[in-house]
């Protein structure tokens, strides 16, 4: 007989036993998750409701800019861009040897550990902040870049920009990539190919200006493809492609910033999904008044929040968007970031905090909408 699968006897004293050992880090993620949920359910019906009909600040009067929720921040430490130091000139993004900007940007495993210490950063932060990887890209040339630097800035703003061909080129409405935006878009799909082989984080949603040479720079970077292609992603979910409207270039007069109706960019695109309440026509541009920067940050704020809060995005950790360098400039500058020039088809990644506010606010008034800009008088 086997005594020591003999029950104790009850007056018999036990030998002191240790509880198992708990894991309080999966138990602190779980309550983070907790209550991160219950912030979004509150701040996204809020954000919501103050959103509604607040798109772009038609003029100083608007009352209807939504409430800022979030604080956001973009956390240095992880990638070059962020260093104040760093001369822009002396970089490229796609650079072979670049990785994106990684300061650790030689070590084979290089993108293992940038997930590993993203992962550290999430499961270890206050449990209030919220943490995402956003690879802001800017699209490829386009056809009102080419005549811009045809005729120059100047004349570009106070004359070309309204018109929608010069006989030559064509940018309006809604201009296109031109032969050289698509090798950029190329050369940037090259460099995610090399990338995602060390093992780059593959974004978990694609969002996209609706203005087609964001779409066709996305499309032709063809990232999104590597979930079905790539060994290590292809179990994963198909990644949505959503255009939005928040994430369009200043919104007014320049007719390559006009967008096309759904349908038309439905046809065009037929793979990409809209966000809900996307409009069929294009409600926001106008011939006379230009969105200004101070407006541009209201609205690129607010799209900022919504990919925080909306139930789509809110706990996924890596982003990718396609939009153009007003907006690259503007994201920036509501991240309290250093101001980064981003070429035609680059892009910049980058690390962003999100905490609640204790008290949501209103933001500043931005003032007047931008009117066009007198021509040179020696014209």
């Amino acid at each position: 007989m086997n005594l020591n699968s003999l029950p104790p006897h009850p007056d018999q004293k036990q030998p002191h036993q240790e509880k198992p050992h708990e894991r309080p880090a999966k138990s602190n993620w779980f309550d983070r998750k907790t209550l991160w949920i219950g912030i979004i359910l509150i701040l996204y019906g809020i954000f919501e409701l103050s959103s509604h009909q607040s798109n772009v600040p038609k003029n100083s009067k608007n009352p209807n800019h939504p409430l800022e929720l979030l604080d956001f921040s973009s956390l240095p430490g992880f990638f070059i861009q962020d260093d104040r130091d760093q001369d822009p000139q002396d970089f490229h993004i796609y650079h072979p040897n670049s990785s994106f900007g990684l300061i650790d940007h030689r070590s084979p495993d290089r993108w293992i550990q940038f997930q590993q210490k993203i992962k550290h950063l999430i499961e270890h932060s206050p449990s209030d902040a919220k943490h995402k990887v956003i690879f802001i890209a800017r699209h490829g040339q386009g056809f009102h870049n080419l005549a811009e630097s045809k005729y120059g800035t100047p004349m570009w703003n106070c004359y070309w920009s309204e018109k929608m061909t010069d006989g030559q080129l064509v940018w309006g409405p809604d201009a296109r990539l031109s032969a050289l935006g698509k090798d950029e878009a190329q050369q940037a799909a090259k460099a995610w190919t090399r990338e995602l082989a060390h093992h780059a984080p593959l974004p978990e949603l694609f969002i996209l200006s609706p203005l087609s040479r964001a779409i066709e720079t996305m499309l032709i970077t063809g990232v999104w493809k590597h979930v079905a292609n790539h060994s290590e992603y292809n179990e994963k979910p198909q990644p949505k492609i959503i255009v939005a409207e928040k994430w369009r270039e200043n919104i007014g007069l320049h007719t390559c910033d006009q967008r096309r109706s759904k349908q038309s960019i439905s046809n065009d695109f037929p793979i990409v999904e809209f966000e809900n309440g996307f409009n069929d026509h294009d409600l926001l541009w106008t011939q006379d008044l230009q969105e200004t920067d101070q407006q541009l940050d209201i609205r690129i704020r607010a799209a900022l929040t919504n990919v925080f809060l909306d139930p789509m995005s809110w706990n996924l950790t890596y982003i990718s968007i396609t939009a153009h360098s007003g907006v690259i400039s503007s994201l920036l500058r509501v991240l309290g970031h250093r101001p980064w020039p981003t070429e035609t088809g680059g892009m910049i990644p980058l690390v962003v905090r999100a905490t609640p506010k204790k008290t949501p606010t209103r933001p500043p008034n931005p003032g007047p909408s931008a009117t066009k800009p007198p021509c040179p008088t020696s014209y």
